[in-house]
């Protein structure tokens, strides 16, 4: 059993011979000969495939006709980018922007936007989304000691109070809100979605968070917000 066991361990894995004088090296070489014809044919086949496809495509980027901002199906006709408001109607909470006059128009305080907004975009998932983080709290003082416990306190105070955690679950759900907006293009937009500004706001607020101690409060003014309804 031992000579058997010692046999099998030095049995080469794969028999081959450096001689070349034997009957199998002279095998190998004829063999290696129409290897190496076939792999010459194959690689110039693969050089001739990849330069036509190489070619292929300088011709279709040459000749295919360039995205600009008088190309209709990107262009409102007067150079304007065409965005998720185009061909939208706005609706208000009305001009003189007071509680009384948004509920008048049957718009509802929405607490992750700290504002007012018509009701096709009041949106009670992400609502519910970001009243669930611990941090939901609204304060009557700067040093947020006297909460605001009811929505109608909150939204008839004209100024209120949030801990930095708010404002930072604020722009999260925000941001999750635009991408679902974004993403299912849905037919109402509300424009703190929609804006710019509010996002470069959120953005610049996460990137200086790591510079505060948490410590400070957000002062909120209650805001006034539109809703973008597509045809």
């Amino acid at each position: 059993m031992p000579s058997e066991t010692k046999g099998i361990e030095h049995e080469p894995f794969l028999q081959y011979t450096d001689d070349p004088t034997t009957e199998d090296a002279k095998h190998d070489r004829q063999y290696l000969g129409m290897e190496d014809r076939r792999d010459r044919i194959v690689s110039h086949g693969v050089v001739f495939i990849i330069t036509s496809l190489l070619w292929l495509i300088v011709l279709i980027a040459t000749n295919s006709p360039s995205i600009d901002s008088t190309d209709e199906r990107w262009s409102d006709g007067v150079g304007h980018r065409q965005n998720i408001t185009s061909n939208a109607k706005l609706l208000t909470c009305g001009a003189s922007r007071t509680p009384q006059e948004a509920r008048a128009m049957g718009c509802k305080y929405d607490v992750l936007m700290n504002a007012f907004v018509p009701a096709p975009c009041y949106d009670e998932e992400f609502i519910e989304e970001y009243k669930d983080d611990a941090s939901w709290a609204a304060f009557s003082d700067a040093n947020m000691t006297q909460r605001l416990t009811t929505i109608e306190e909150i939204q008839d105070s004209g100024t209120y109070y949030t801990s930095f955690r708010d404002h930072v679950n604020h722009c999260a759900v925000m941001w999750k809100k635009q991408f679902w907006v974004l993403y299912e293009e849905r037919r109402a937009v509300d424009t703190m979605s929609a804006s710019p500004g509010h996002t470069d706001h959120c953005a610049q607020y996460l990137i200086d968070a790591s510079e505060s101690d948490g410590s400070e409060p957000t002062k909120v003014d209650v805001g006034y917000e539109g809703c973008w309804i597509k045809d």
